[in-house]
């Protein structure tokens, strides 16, 4: 009785899944009725899809001119899906061995004959092992050209950098439109030591145009700031101009630097599609093209030393808001502040020969001067004080706005020294002090490119040495005739004899009582009414006598 129950509940189960089956076909026959109510027939012309009558939503038609199925929802259109007959089979469905069939993808089972391009070998005995390259290793995958390549746990990549070379980090393709992506990579090496490079592309909609980067450099430096080991360049090469410009960007590394780990530890979310090829070149020993290096940045915070060049490049500056430049900070400890000049190249606090420094004090005084001979007072080298009114060297006053001064040494002008005298005893012009050997001169027409010693047809006026007496005269000469008591004209040192040429022409001990020749040959006798035939100039006072009789004064005729 339990056999014959059992065989009832079989048969109802075997009839219930035959009533399904019933109703599945029913559905699929009540679609395909419904899709063939809709269906309008195959057509050789799209307009004759287009001017159908009595169109109505649903409907669909073939075109052999387009090879697409036509819709109609408020209007018949192309929809793109080929028809039917013209989709190519997925398969021949031929076995393939080694290789792909010519007509698509077999999706029929490979035989036995069939061998993996990886070359792999199977013996029935499944194991963890099996399935791997000869000689492979735990890290490695076989790519598709037969090279192997690493996976870590993030994206990146090791390279053996023992002879140094140039690794690619990545390519920023072409681009007509703005959206800058980012990029960060870190960089291991075997000093452990860690450096950071982050790169954005400056996409425009005229193309990429620039790359910029900030390129750490390790903690581990020389105590001059030159990296040991590691990456010492950070740098671009492109290809193609506007819309088609191609960025790559590289890094190159020390010799020495062992096996080098490049990790992609950032990357924005924002146009990750215009960063490509991550990582995916072995390292090169050169690169070609034309190369845009980007400046290392060292960590400064404490004090450092950077062993190459240091420059500044304002953007979007102005005078007007004091940061168009350098800025140097008061110290804590007396607001002083410096830069140093020729300093010892592995210390930040000494100095050492030939150092030089540029200051401003606590006085707010700017020095320049040597670091080993600074002074408190400012008594050495080229100083300016607070408020830019004086100027002293070596504690003289070279100048001092309102203020007497003095100026040691000699000083040239190229141009017009002119002098608007304000005195009223003895002081109304120039004046010019004795020499320590007594002399005092203005030299005319001497050598502009020396300061001292004489050149052909220079002149001099001042006082002189007399040779015969040794008595300091006034003196109006060419100084080829120095030393030549008859030459020249001169006025004795008492000032009661003026003389030219060795002739006393006027004054004491003049031979003919104190008369000037005059170009007619007649001496001109002052002080005597002669009546002889020599001639003579003399005046009473309220007349002028020639030769005893009255001069008269008046026109002359023309």
């Amino acid at each position: 009785l339990n056999n014959q129950v059992n065989q009832l509940q079989q048969e109802q189960g075997i009839t219930s899944a035959d009533i399904i089956n019933i109703n599945q076909s029913i559905t699929q026959i009540q679609q395909e009725l419904a899709r063939q109510t809709h269906f309008r027939g195959y057509y050789l012309l799209n307009a004759d899809i287009v001017n159908l009558p009595a169109s109505s939503t649903g409907d669909f038609a073939f075109s052999a001119e387009s090879g697409t199925v036509w819709m109609y929802e408020s209007e018949w259109y192309d929809s793109g899906q080929l028809v039917p007959d013209q989709v190519t089979p997925a398969s021949d469905e031929l076995p393939i061995i080694n290789g792909t069939a010519a007509a698509g993808n077999s999706t029929s089972y490979s035989r036995g004959d069939h061998v993996h391009p990886q070359q792999l070998t199977y013996d029935n005995d499944i194991t963890a092992t099996k399935f791997i390259m000869a000689g492979g290793t735990a890290t490695q995958i076989l790519l598709a050209n037969g090279d192997t390549t690493t996976i870590d746990s993030k994206l990146s990549r090791q390279y053996n950098s023992g002879t140094g070379g140039y690794i690619r980090l990545c390519v920023f393709p072409a681009g007509a439109s703005i959206g800058a992506p980012y990029i960060q990579f870190q960089v291991q090496c075997n000093t452990n030591a860690l450096q950071t490079i982050d790169l954005v592309p400056n996409y425009t909609v005229n193309g990429i145009n620039a790359l910029y980067g900030i390129f750490i450099a390790p903690s581990y430096v020389q105590t001059i700031m030159n990296v040991y080991y590691g990456v010492d360049q950070l740098l671009h090469t492109h290809t193609g101009t506007g819309s088609q410009a191609i960025y790559s960007a590289w890094i190159h590394m020390m010799s020495g630097s062992g096996i080098a780990t490049v990790t992609v530890s950032k990357q924005g979310t924002y146009w990750p599609q215009r960063v490509t090829e991550i990582l995916t070149q072995d390292i090169v020993s050169s690169i070609t093209g034309s190369q845009t290096q980007i400046p290392m940045t060292f960590n400064l915070g404490t004090g450092g030393i950077i062993g190459n060049m240091l420059q500044v490049n304002p953007l979007d500056r102005n005078y007007s808001s004091y940061s168009n430049g350098i800025r140097i900070g008061n110290n804590n400890n007396d607001s002083s502040s410096s830069l140093y000049l020729g300093c010892i190249k592995t210390s930040i606090n000494t100095t050492q020969s030939g150092q030089w420094e540029i200051s401003k004090t606590n006085d707010n005084t700017l020095t320049i001067n040597p670091s080993s001979l600074r002074q408190a007072d400012h008594s050495v080298g080229l100083n300016i004080n607070s408020d830019s009114s004086k100027i002293t060297f070596n504690g003289s006053e070279l100048v001092n706005v309102g203020a007497d001064q003095t100026i040691n040494g000699i000083k040239q002008f190229n141009g017009i020294f002119q002098v608007n005298p304000s005195g009223t005893n003895y002081n109304e012009g120039i004046r010019i002090a004795k020499a320590t050997n007594g002399l005092s001169q203005i030299q005319f027409g001497c050598d502009s490119a020396q300061y001292s010693g004489q050149t052909q047809g220079q002149w001099a006026a001042g006082i002189m040495v007399r040779q015969d007496t040794q008595s300091k005269e006034f003196v109006i000469c060419l100084t080829s005739d120095f030393g030549n008591d008859n030459r020249g004209l001169r006025i004795s040192a008492d000032g009661n004899t003026l003389s030219f040429n060795g002739s006393i022409i006027a004054g004491t001990r003049a031979a003919n009582g104190g008369s000037v020749n005059y170009s007619a040959g007649n001496p001109i006798l002052w002080g005597v009414n002669s009546v002889g035939t020599e001639g003579g100039f003399y005046s009473d006072g309220p007349k002028i006598y020639w030769r005893a009789r009255p001069v008269t004064l008046g026109s002359v005729p023309p």
